[in-house]
């Protein structure tokens, strides 16, 4: 009888112990097929002529007009009264009262989306971590970066800020922030029993567990005993040993995995990842990536449909 209740006993802690929730993957799609866009607040493209003309010295109109008489040079007409100027051979660098062909400057943030999406809903946070992060003051956000251009792009997560409606900016959370108010809420607690399914026997296991001993040893009351017992230590005793580096680990492994890396978006490239922001009142929330190839920092502005 005895060896009947040993296995019973550790067949429960067993099940008990090894129940976890399963992380889900997250769905990698193009950023523009997102709802919610990011917008750079300054683009650097900018409208110029197409040539920019220099004034001729009234000393130098004669010269000028000599020269762009001479063959193989084409005559323009200079917007200054009084003067007249040529283009110069491709080779020649340019002298006062030649035309300068516009160069424009490499374009920062070409080709680069951003998408995000918001999960403020507890339903649709559930959808991803089996738990909602919300009520452990965590605000998750899905962010996508696809580069279809042909500059490389740094993305950091500490570079994401979500406003307020008083302007205060609130920094993306780092790893172990994030990790310390996740698992010291109940939230943590949920996650770590698979979303409260069980990794630890508690009360209604004990009650199971005592009527399926009862039942072996055909005394009720002893086997009501022995399961109360087993509910206690499991969700008691054994738990309050190993419950924080349990759920330390499981937040590491279920949540942080998902975290945006900081890395570079190389072009033809998609990378996506969760940055986690403090929960709050914000209506806007600001990206800052720094474009490699044009050497400048572009700002993107993402505003949802009110609060979140």
């Amino acid at each position: 009888m005895k060896k009947v209740y040993f296995c019973i006993m550790s067949a429960a802690f067993f099940i008990g112990g090894c129940a976890t929730y399963e992380s889900k993957p997250i769905p990698v799609r193009p950023a523009a097929t997102y709802t919610l866009q990011a917008v750079p607040q300054y683009p650097a493209a900018q409208a110029q002529p197409q040539y920019q003309y220099v004034a001729v010295p009234p000393q130098q109109q004669a010269a000028s007009a000599a020269q762009a008489e001479q063959p193989g040079q084409s005559l323009l007409s200079s917007p200054q009264t009084g003067g007249q100027v040529s283009t110069p051979p491709p080779s020649i660098p340019p002298s006062p009262g030649q035309a300068v062909p516009y160069q424009p400057a490499p374009i920062a943030g070409a080709g680069l989306s951003i998408g995000a999406d918001v999960l403020s809903d507890p339903n649709r946070c559930k959808q991803y971590f089996g738990v909602d992060l919300n009520q452990a003051g965590v605000l998750p956000v899905l962010l996508v970066y696809t580069n279809n251009g042909n500059h490389v792009y740094n993305v950091q997560r500490g570079q994401v800020f979500a406003v307020d409606y008083d302007n205060n900016m609130w920094q993306a959370m780092t790893t172990q922030q994030t990790t310390d108010r996740i698992a010291g809420s109940e939230v943590g607690q949920d996650l770590a029993m698979g979303a409260g399914k069980g990794a630890l026997i508690g009360g209604a296991g004990g009650a199971a567990l005592g009527a399926a001993l009862g039942a072996i040893t055909g005394n009720p009351a002893e086997g009501a005993m022995i399961g109360a017992a087993a509910g206690g230590i499991g969700g008691g005793a054994y738990g309050a040993v190993h419950e924080k580096e349990k759920v330390e680990q499981v937040v590491q492994r279920d949540v942080m995995s998902k975290a945006l890396q900081d890395q570079q978006v190389a072009p033809g490239y998609t990378i996506n990842g969760f940055i986690f922001l403090p929960k709050g009142n914000y209506n806007r929330i600001e990206i800052n990536v720094f474009d490699a190839t044009a050497q400048q920092p572009i700002k993107y502005t993402i505003t949802p449909q009110g609060s979140f």
